[in-house]
């Protein structure tokens, strides 16, 4: 733990930032590169493709940002929000929208779910379970959580949660993947505290944990009506598509609001 809390204070970040900066700029010699703009730098980069995942590659040289990650920000300036004047959490931030978000917000909290950990903060990051967050009603005007969801169990108390934290007329901006052929379906649950496997096990890369975290929940085209029928949250679902921007095929980017 002591290990971790260095690699996440403020110093460990920043020696971060400049040893993966400097990783891919060696990648760029041996890549095929386009030169574009990075709205999380809000500067002129490069993009290079790494893989033929969408949501994940082009990565921008400059920031290490990936598409979702880049619709995302672009969503958030066109929310019709006064983003210099507002107060945003993210949940498992990764350290390009942690830094975007430093920069572009009033104040910026990020947090990260530590198993097994009884401490508040762990390096400049809060500690949270959301589905119980330690935060006040109405704390945030924005929170945003990129590719979570399909990872939380019981992911209605976190949607719940996360709605008791906004300010009204605030806006919970996320992403995560979902079938548009099929409805949603349970992979796991918990089950006296512990997690049982109801389909075989499936992990997407985690941040912070080499494992990679595990899928609990495969999302469908039902999304927005559960969010308004359990929890009169209005869902819209906003297709971006900005080549320019290294968004080479629409990303879907959801804006849920308190009904």
């Amino acid at each position: 733990m002591i290990g971790r809390r260095l690699a996440l204070s403020s110093p460990g970040l920043a020696l971060l930032a400049i040893w993966k900066r400097w990783r891919r700029s060696r990648r760029l010699r041996s890549q095929d590169s386009r030169p574009g703009r990075c709205p999380l730098c809000a500067a002129a980069t490069r993009f290079v493709a790494l893989s033929d995942q969408v949501r994940e590659s082009p990565v921008c040289v400059r920031c290490g940002s990936v598409p979702r990650q880049r619709a995302v920000a672009k969503v958030l300036h066109e929310l019709g929000l006064d983003l210099p004047r507002s107060v945003v959490h993210e949940s498992s931030p990764s350290l390009c929208s942690w830094h975007f978000l430093r920069r572009v917000a009033a104040r910026a909290v990020g947090s990260y779910y530590f198993e097994g950990t009884t401490a508040k903060r762990v390096g400049v990051f809060h500690a949270v379970d959301l589905r119980a967050q330690p935060f006040a009603n109405a704390e945030f005007d924005i929170v945003v959580t990129q590719d979570v969801f399909e990872h939380v169990p019981e992911p209605l108390r976190a949607f719940a949660e996360i709605h008791r934290t906004l300010r009204a007329g605030g806006a919970h901006v996320f992403t995560l993947p979902r079938q548009l052929h099929a409805d949603t379906r349970a992979r796991a649950r918990l089950v006296d505290g512990r997690i049982e496997l109801l389909l075989p096990a499936q992990h997407h890369r985690n941040p912070i944990e080499q494992g990679g975290s595990l899928v609990v929940t495969d999302w469908g085209r039902d999304l927005e009506a559960m969010l308004a029928r359990e929890l009169d949250i209005t869902c819209t679902a906003t297709w971006v598509h900005a080549p320019e921007l290294g968004i080479d095929a629409p990303i879907e980017v959801f804006v849920g609001r308190a009904g």
